[in-house]
Formats: C-alpha cells, sequence, structure tokens
C-alpha cells in the first residue's frame, strides 16, 4: 500500500514538474487511482477468498485482525483482540458478531438497539430475533435490511431452521457466484459453517 502511495505523489509530481493544466493532471491521477486501487485494496472487487484471507491477515487493522480470527473459527483469540479494540462502532460491530455466533441473542440485541439505523444493525436484529424465535420482530427488522445479499442470507437460514438445508446450500452456491469482496468471504464462512449444522 505504500508504494501505492508513493507512486501516485511521483505521478502528481512528474505532472507538476512539466507543468501539466490542473484538469489534465486531474483525469490522469483519478485514472491511476481507479486502475490500481482494486489490485491494492483486494477488499472491494475481489473474488480470491486467498487474497483477501491473506490481506487481512497482514493488516494493522484491529478490525480486520479479529475478522481474520473469526473468520478462521479462532473465537478466543477473536475476542480478545475485539475487547482491545478502540471504542466505537467497528468495536460494537465485533462484540455483535461474537454474540451471535455464541447465541447470546439478548446481550447482541441490547449492543445493537442504540447503534445508528444501518444494514448491519437491522441484520443483526433479525438474526438475533430469529435465533430467539420472535417470528414478528424477525419480520419487522428483515423487511428494514435494504441489501439484497443480506435479506439472501436471512433467508437462507430461514431454510436451514426449516430443516431444508440441502435446499438453502443450493442457492447459497448459487448466490456465492455473484459475490465480491468482503460479502464473499461472508458467504463463503457461511458455507463451511453450513456444513457442520
Amino acid at each position: 500500500m505504500l508504494l501505492w502511495y508513493v507512486a501516485l505523489f511521483f505521478i502528481a509530481l512528474v505532472l507538476g514538474f512539466f507543468q501539466v493544466s490542473v484538469f489534465l493532471s486531474f483525469m490522469v491521477i483519478a485514472v491511476y487511482i481507479v486502475l490500481t486501487f482494486p489490485l491494492v485494496t483486494p477488499l472491494f472487487w475481489s473474488k480470491d477468498t486467498n487474497k483477501m484471507m491473506k490481506y487481512i491477515k497482514k493488516s494493522h487493522n484491529e478490525y480486520f485482525k479479529f475478522l481474520y480470527r473469526f473468520l478462521n473459527g479462532d473465537l478466543n483469540e477473536a475476542e480478545t483482540i475485539a475487547s482491545s479494540m478502540k471504542k466505537g462502532k467497528m468495536r460494537d460491530i465485533a462484540r455483535v458478531m461474537l454474540l451471535i455466533k455464541n447465541e447470546q441473542f439478548s446481550k447482541a440485541r441490547e449492543l445493537l438497539e442504540p447503534m445508528k439505523d444501518s444494514t448491519f444493525k437491522y441484520y443483526y436484529l433479525a438474526a438475533s430475533a430469529q435465533g430467539e424465535g420472535k417470528f414478528e420482530d424477525y419480520q419487522s427488522y428483515k423487511n428494514r435490511v435494504k441489501d439484497q445479499d443480506y435479506r439472501k442470507w436471512l433467508e437462507i437460514e430461514e431454510l436451514v431452521r426449516a430443516g431444508k438445508k440441502t435446499e438453502a446450500g443450493g442457492i447459497l452456491e448459487a448466490h456465492i457466484a455473484k459475490l465480491r469482496g468482503t460479502k464473499l468471504l461472508s458467504a463463503v464462512h457461511f458455507r463451511s459453517e453450513l456444513k457442520y449444522r
């Protein structure tokens, strides 16, 4: 990532040295960013889960460290990292993920309720209501989830809980083919968990 910034600085320096117009300089830098950013940060567009896992493993970002441990099933280490994170939204997200994973739905709801309205909030509120068997709450929260991928995962979980694991697996496989980035990592993790349920 550092080399990416160095290259960006060098391009800007060369453009300034040759006194290229502001508009052309802006266009060259914009093209550079658009073409190279997905290569440097694979979490946005990549379909290569190994590359994304290597990226989050090497990352110095606390949330990515947590996510790497969480996705690899090392929940004790993930919990340690989550508790050492600075207070804020990312720490709360990490804690909610752990609570849902450990089926502590009421504690997860306590953390989620005061959060600002977002897809994440309603997705996990729906998941916790589903886990507690509160069907009306589940439907209410599910209807507030705007992201179609998250809604699809809730529907797949419904099928699993209804005993239609094979059908759910087929739908998940078809859905995985369409995903990229962190959503792909989440779906692959969901698929691996589905095998043991």
